[in-house]
């Protein structure tokens, strides 16, 4: 009788950039994960912060990786290329994994099939008082991190919540070092170009903060940024990231005007914040557009 294959070794990389308080939340719940502890590792990056306290101490066993230089995409390559485990789990610090996160992503994930595949799970966003989101927390419920929709007609998955093989993210070289921002979007239009599959898991669910309005207006900058860095000098590229920046307009204010559960006054000012939005979009473009001005991480 032939003996079952082992449930695979899950590495989950969380990279932290001056959010101590949240990541103890996001180390807890991953505490609380049903797949066998003896087959997960976890390895938190430090990407810099300064908020830590002297002797830290953690709610499971983990590994610190120190990586001072500014960008979470270059943190979660020193983390994940090389380790030697079998699947790589991404999140954020600011994420709670639900209990069956990593059981429900290796399920979707068939580590041994081919061709290898990417499982973007599901993200639930979460107002900080229940039932009664701030404008800008309601506005990012009902355009952000919908991971379905992302997968279906963006072909990518966030690396809030985001599986992979490591060989498949080996053979790739990870992510793309040198943008703050998209490095997740320009992954997994690769890996899918060299033959790779995304899938969508809904059972395979974190849950993340949803964000106030300046958090989500700093979102759209990092986002021009990091598609900026990956366009280069050349000018049509440039041109290129404002068109795919601005281009959202429609589609998320037809989003808003569309969810049944708002009232007139509500939806008129969610609308008017989606504008305000893109006008932040357009003058993140502008200032970048200068040399000297670094993008935001």
């Amino acid at each position: 009788m032939v003996a079952p294959d082992p449930l695979p070794l899950v590495g989950i990389v969380v990279p932290v950039y001056n959010d101590w308080s949240r990541l103890q939340l996001c180390l807890q719940a991953m505490a609380r994960q049903t797949y066998p502890s003896e087959r997960l590792r976890v390895r938190v990056v430090d990407n810099g912060s300064t908020d830590w306290p002297s002797q830290p101490s953690f709610p499971l066993p983990l590994e610190v990786i120190v990586h001072r230089h500014p960008g979470s995409y270059g943190a979660r390559n020193q983390a994940a290329l090389d380790w030697d485990v079998d699947v790589l789990a991404f999140t954020d610090a600011d994420c709670q994994p639900d209990p069956d996160w990593i059981a429900a992503g290796v399920v979707a994930l068939q580590w041994r099939a081919q061709p290898p595949k990417l499982v973007a799970g599901r993200i639930v966003l979460e107002p900080q008082a229940p039932g009664y989101p701030s404008p800008g927390e309601q506005l990012d419920q009902i355009l952000g991190f919908d991971q379905a929709r992302t997968v279906r007609r963006a072909g990518f998955g966030v690396t809030a919540n985001l599986l992979v093989s490591q060989a498949c993210f080996q053979n790739l070289e990870g992510f793309h070092r040198r943008t703050h921002s998209g490095g997740d979007r320009e992954f997994c239009h690769r890996a899918v170009a060299a033959g790779a599959q995304l899938l969508f898991a809904g059972a395979a669910v974190v849950r993340h903060p949803a964000r106030d309005w300046s958090e989500l207006v700093r979102k759209q900058r990092r986002i021009v940024g990091g598609r900026l860095s990956l366009a280069g000098d050349h000018p049509f590229a440039r041109l290129k990231v404002l068109a795919q920046s601005l281009r959202p307009l429609i589609s998320e204010s037809v989003r808003v005007g569309r969810y049944q559960p708002l009232g007139w006054r509500r939806r008129g000012l969610l609308l008017s914040l989606v504008w305000r939005l893109r006008l932040a979009v357009l003058l993140e473009w502008i200032r970048l557009q200068h040399q000297s001005r670094t993008p935001l991480r």
